[in-house]
């Protein structure tokens, strides 16, 4: 059986982590992301980026899974930025703030094309 949600870090591009999420990002799947998100970090692996092209729906707790990303990284001088997010996922930046502090771009090609700061 497929699961309908999920995480799994994907081929990297370039000097970009992917970490691919789909589905929803809710309080089931949080724990998971903060797993791959900790491990990545652990590597010294702290410019990534979040393909959401899959994410159908995202909540409050996959917000803080995000800040906690953003956190962890920049506290390495990394960067998150997200690719192919949403309207929902969007619309949720935009009302939180998060939207003024976080780069999006239309698919992980352009998220992965420009230098990591």
């Amino acid at each position: 059986m497929v699961p309908v949600s999920g995480v799994e870090r994907v081929s990297d591009v370039g000097a970009w982590a992917v970490v691919s999420l789909f589905g929803d990002v809710d309080v089931h799947l949080v724990a998971r992301v903060r797993e791959v998100v900790d491990e990545l970090v652990g590597e010294d692996r702290v410019h990534l980026v979040w393909d959401l092209k899959g994410v159908i729906f995202m909540d409050s707790a996959g917000l803080g899974v995000l800040v906690h990303t953003m956190q962890a990284v920049e506290a390495r001088e990394g960067i998150v930025r997200l690719a192919e997010p949403s309207g929902q996922v969007l619309r949720l930046l935009e009302l939180t703030g998060l939207d003024e502090v976080i780069e999006c771009y239309p698919d992980v090609a352009a998220a992965a094309g420009r230098s990591a700061r």
